[in-house]
Protein backbone atom coordinates (compact mmCIF):
# COMPACT_ATOMS: atom_id res chain seq x y z
CA UNK A 1 0.00 0.00 0.00
CA UNK A 2 1.35 3.43 -0.95
CA UNK A 3 0.44 5.59 2.03
CA UNK A 4 2.23 8.22 4.00
CA UNK A 5 0.78 8.80 7.40
CA UNK A 6 2.45 11.97 8.59
CA UNK A 7 5.86 10.62 7.70
CA UNK A 8 8.43 13.46 7.75
CA UNK A 9 10.02 12.43 4.43
CA UNK A 10 6.68 12.64 2.62
CA UNK A 11 5.97 16.32 3.15
CA UNK A 12 2.18 15.84 3.25
CA UNK A 13 2.08 16.02 7.04
CA UNK A 14 2.41 19.80 7.01
CA UNK A 15 -1.04 20.13 5.51
CA UNK A 16 -2.47 17.11 7.28
CA UNK A 17 -3.02 15.21 4.02
CA UNK A 18 -2.61 11.51 3.53
CA UNK A 19 -1.58 10.16 0.17
CA UNK A 20 -3.59 7.10 -0.74
CA UNK A 21 -4.06 4.70 -3.62
CA UNK A 22 -7.74 5.69 -3.54
CA UNK A 23 -7.04 9.06 -5.21
CA UNK A 24 -6.01 8.88 -8.82
CA UNK A 25 -3.77 11.50 -10.36
CA UNK A 26 -6.59 12.90 -12.56
CA UNK A 27 -8.79 13.28 -9.46
CA UNK A 28 -6.03 15.13 -7.63
CA UNK A 29 -5.43 17.35 -10.68
CA UNK A 30 -9.14 18.19 -10.95
CA UNK A 31 -9.17 19.07 -7.26
CA UNK A 32 -6.10 21.25 -7.69
CA UNK A 33 -7.70 22.91 -10.74
CA UNK A 34 -10.87 23.64 -8.75
CA UNK A 35 -8.86 25.14 -5.91
CA UNK A 36 -6.85 27.25 -8.37
CA UNK A 37 -10.02 28.59 -9.98
CA UNK A 38 -11.51 29.40 -6.59
CA UNK A 39 -8.38 31.31 -5.66
CA UNK A 40 -8.49 33.24 -8.94
CA UNK A 41 -12.11 34.18 -8.36
CA UNK A 42 -11.41 35.36 -4.84
CA UNK A 43 -8.26 37.23 -5.92
CA UNK A 44 -10.33 39.20 -8.44
CA UNK A 45 -12.87 39.95 -5.76
CA UNK A 46 -10.09 40.77 -3.31
CA UNK A 47 -8.67 43.41 -5.65
CA UNK A 48 -12.13 44.91 -5.92
CA UNK A 49 -12.28 45.20 -2.14
CA UNK A 50 -8.79 46.58 -1.56
CA UNK A 51 -7.68 50.13 -2.06
CA UNK A 52 -5.58 50.75 -5.12
CA UNK A 53 -2.18 52.35 -4.67
CA UNK A 54 -2.97 54.11 -1.40
CA UNK A 55 -6.24 55.54 -2.67
CA UNK A 56 -9.33 55.62 -0.44
CA UNK A 57 -11.29 53.28 -2.74
CA UNK A 58 -10.75 50.37 -5.10
CA UNK A 59 -9.82 51.18 -8.69
CA UNK A 60 -12.75 50.90 -11.15
CA UNK A 61 -10.85 48.26 -13.15
CA UNK A 62 -10.50 46.12 -10.04
CA UNK A 63 -14.18 46.59 -9.23
CA UNK A 64 -15.15 45.49 -12.74
CA UNK A 65 -12.84 42.46 -12.57
CA UNK A 66 -14.25 41.47 -9.18
CA UNK A 67 -17.82 41.72 -10.44
CA UNK A 68 -17.06 39.80 -13.65
CA UNK A 69 -15.20 37.11 -11.69
CA UNK A 70 -18.14 36.72 -9.33
CA UNK A 71 -20.55 36.45 -12.28
CA UNK A 72 -18.36 33.81 -13.93
CA UNK A 73 -19.33 31.14 -11.45
CA UNK A 74 -15.84 29.71 -11.77
CA UNK A 75 -16.21 28.88 -15.47
CA UNK A 76 -12.70 29.06 -16.87
CA UNK A 77 -13.60 30.73 -20.17
CA UNK A 78 -15.65 33.39 -18.38
CA UNK A 79 -12.83 34.01 -15.90
CA UNK A 80 -10.41 34.31 -18.81
CA UNK A 81 -12.72 36.81 -20.54
CA UNK A 82 -12.98 38.87 -17.35
CA UNK A 83 -9.24 38.78 -16.90
CA UNK A 84 -8.60 39.71 -20.54
CA UNK A 85 -10.91 42.72 -20.23
CA UNK A 86 -9.11 43.81 -17.05
CA UNK A 87 -5.71 43.33 -18.71
CA UNK A 88 -6.76 45.51 -21.66
CA UNK A 89 -8.11 48.15 -19.28
CA UNK A 90 -4.91 48.16 -17.18
CA UNK A 91 -2.80 48.34 -20.35
CA UNK A 92 -4.82 51.34 -21.55
CA UNK A 93 -4.49 52.93 -18.10
CA UNK A 94 -0.75 52.27 -18.14
CA UNK A 95 -0.41 54.07 -21.47
CA UNK A 96 -2.52 56.98 -20.23
CA UNK A 97 -0.53 57.41 -17.01
CA UNK A 98 2.78 56.99 -18.82
CA UNK A 99 1.85 59.74 -21.31
CA UNK A 100 0.83 62.08 -18.48
CA UNK A 101 4.01 61.31 -16.53
CA UNK A 102 6.13 61.86 -19.65
CA UNK A 103 4.58 65.31 -20.13
CA UNK A 104 4.97 66.20 -16.45
CA UNK A 105 8.59 65.02 -16.40
CA UNK A 106 9.67 67.88 -18.61
CA UNK A 107 12.42 67.84 -21.22
CA UNK A 108 15.23 67.23 -18.74
CA UNK A 109 13.74 63.97 -17.41
CA UNK A 110 11.92 62.53 -20.42
CA UNK A 111 14.83 60.45 -21.67
CA UNK A 112 15.31 58.88 -18.25
CA UNK A 113 11.61 58.01 -18.02
CA UNK A 114 11.61 56.57 -21.56
CA UNK A 115 14.65 54.44 -20.67
CA UNK A 116 12.96 53.25 -17.47
CA UNK A 117 9.76 52.38 -19.35
CA UNK A 118 11.67 50.51 -22.05
CA UNK A 119 13.51 48.57 -19.36
CA UNK A 120 10.21 47.78 -17.65
CA UNK A 121 8.73 46.59 -20.97
CA UNK A 122 11.75 44.32 -21.51
CA UNK A 123 11.32 42.97 -17.97
CA UNK A 124 7.60 42.46 -18.57
CA UNK A 125 8.29 40.46 -21.75
CA UNK A 126 10.96 38.33 -20.08
CA UNK A 127 8.82 37.75 -16.99
CA UNK A 128 5.92 36.76 -19.23
CA UNK A 129 8.11 34.16 -20.91
CA UNK A 130 9.17 32.86 -17.50
CA UNK A 131 5.53 32.68 -16.39
CA UNK A 132 4.69 30.61 -19.48
CA UNK A 133 7.51 28.20 -18.66
CA UNK A 134 6.45 27.97 -15.01
CA UNK A 135 2.76 27.34 -15.70
CA UNK A 136 3.01 25.31 -18.92
CA UNK A 137 1.84 22.07 -17.33
CA UNK A 138 -1.18 23.46 -15.49
CA UNK A 139 -3.80 22.73 -18.11
CA UNK A 140 -6.66 25.18 -18.51
CA UNK A 141 -5.65 27.16 -15.43
CA UNK A 142 -2.28 28.00 -17.02
CA UNK A 143 -3.77 30.79 -19.11
CA UNK A 144 -5.43 32.27 -16.02
CA UNK A 145 -2.21 32.13 -14.01
CA UNK A 146 -0.10 33.60 -16.80
CA UNK A 147 -2.67 36.28 -17.59
CA UNK A 148 -3.14 37.11 -13.93
CA UNK A 149 0.58 37.65 -13.47
CA UNK A 150 0.71 39.95 -16.52
CA UNK A 151 -2.30 41.86 -15.25
CA UNK A 152 -0.67 42.30 -11.84
CA UNK A 153 2.53 43.64 -13.42
CA UNK A 154 0.53 46.30 -15.29
CA UNK A 155 -1.44 47.17 -12.19
CA UNK A 156 1.78 47.62 -10.20
CA UNK A 157 3.39 49.70 -12.96
CA UNK A 158 0.34 51.98 -13.09
CA UNK A 159 0.71 52.48 -9.34
CA UNK A 160 4.43 53.27 -9.67
CA UNK A 161 3.88 55.77 -12.49
CA UNK A 162 0.89 57.30 -10.68
CA UNK A 163 3.10 57.92 -7.65
CA UNK A 164 5.79 59.42 -9.91
CA UNK A 165 3.20 61.66 -11.58
CA UNK A 166 1.92 62.85 -8.23
CA UNK A 167 5.47 63.64 -7.08
CA UNK A 168 6.12 65.62 -10.27
CA UNK A 169 2.90 67.58 -9.76
CA UNK A 170 3.89 68.37 -6.18
CA UNK A 171 7.22 69.92 -7.18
Amino acid sequence: MNECRRIPQCGHQRLGYMKSDNLSQPTMLRTLHTITLALLITSGAAHAAEHFCGQPTAHPIDKALGAASARSGGVTVDLHDAQSAAYAAWDKELNRIYTQTLKAAGPARRDALRAAQRAWLAFDTAQGQWDVAMHADQGSSAALNIGGAALERRRARVCDLSNDLQSLKNE
